[in-house]
């Protein structure tokens, strides 16, 4: 395994919330957090951004509140390039990604992006990296199941001022893709640009899918109950799309909970690529520790 250092002593991932006036907002259904934008250090003084996000006190998910793997994902994909062509990524043998260091890198300002959030919750991911990544050409998607998650992760967006950013839509993994209502979501937000990858059908209409750079997503396995459905909706977006970059950020429950998605996504990959055009050959999913033993969360990238 490699290891993630992802805390200095002042701060553990990339925010603090902060019992400032969102104190004051809290309700018997709803609690504020105030978080900071991540950004790179700076020396000219310049006040840290900041965005609250409304989490519900009652719930029937995991929307109840923004989890832990959220925050430290966020910082991976703002401040260390977690976005870039996974090719250029280091999975080499006792690799060390330094979360505490900043890069001095600002790639992801001028680069384009496409993002699905798988279970995005709160919203807060979502609208973390928007707010991240203002200077870049990036649409987001975020999804979730619920009907109340849903309703609260679009009040976040709104709140926050990033609708022209991020869509917010319904993906029942248990539905495969969404079907053909999800399909044009797709079309709509992310439209028919940044397409040098996609992939088009027989018809010579481009696969939806296919418009996807990056797939997301923070806590989204909890063990028997999310293995089969987190992995084919994984395996059957790489299947449509070989180019999309997944990254995911899960807390390890169990002692072989991850190493259990991870083998269930590359057997689904393999026995659909039996049938397919070979574009998934040698398909390897990485998984890296974060290199604080409390968090115990793992980072899985395909």
């Amino acid at each position: 395994f490699f290891f993630i250092c992802c805390c200095s002593c002042h701060r553990v991932c990339c925010v603090i919330a902060e019992q400032t006036t969102a104190a004051m907002k809290n309700t018997n259904a709803f609690t504020w957090e105030t978080y900071d934008v991540p950004e790179a250090k700076s020396s000219d003084g310049a006040e840290t951004e900041t965005f609250e996000i409304r989490t519900m006190i009652a719930g029937r998910t995991g929307a109840r509140k923004t989890w832990a793997a959220a925050p430290v994902l966020l910082d991976y994909l703002s401040l260390k390039d977690g976005l870039k062509d996974i090719n250029q990524k280091n999975f080499d043998d006792g690799a060390l990604l330094d979360m505490a260091l900043e890069d001095d890198t600002d790639e992801h300002k001028h680069a384009s992006y496409n993002i699905l959030e798988l279970g995005g919750g709160s919203g807060f991911l979502s609208v973390g990296l928007a707010k991240s990544l203002r200077s870049s050409n990036a649409k987001i998607m975020c999804t979730d199941s619920d009907k109340h998650t849903i309703k609260n992760m679009r009040y976040n967006v709104i709140e926050n001022n990033e609708s022209k950013t991020i869509a917010v839509q319904k993906l029942d993994w248990s539905d495969g893709l969404g079907g053909d209502k999800f399909a044009s979501a797709l079309e709509r937000t992310f439209q028919v640009k940044n397409t040098s990858h996609v992939v088009e059908e027989q018809n010579n209409s481009v696969d939806p899918v296919s418009l996807l750079t990056h797939v997301i997503g923070s806590d989204v396995h909890f063990g028997y109950q999310t293995l089969q459905p987190l992995s084919s909706i994984i395996a059957a977006i790489k299947h449509r799309n070989p180019f999309v970059q997944v990254i995911i950020m899960l807390k390890e429950r169990s002692e072989n909970g991850v190493a259990d998605l991870v083998a269930e996504i590359e057997k689904k990959l393999q026995e659909g690529d039996n049938d397919g055009d070979g574009q998934c050959n040698n398909f390897t999913v990485h998984v890296r520790d974060v290199g604080v033993p409390e968090l115990k969360m793992k980072l899985v990238e395909c």
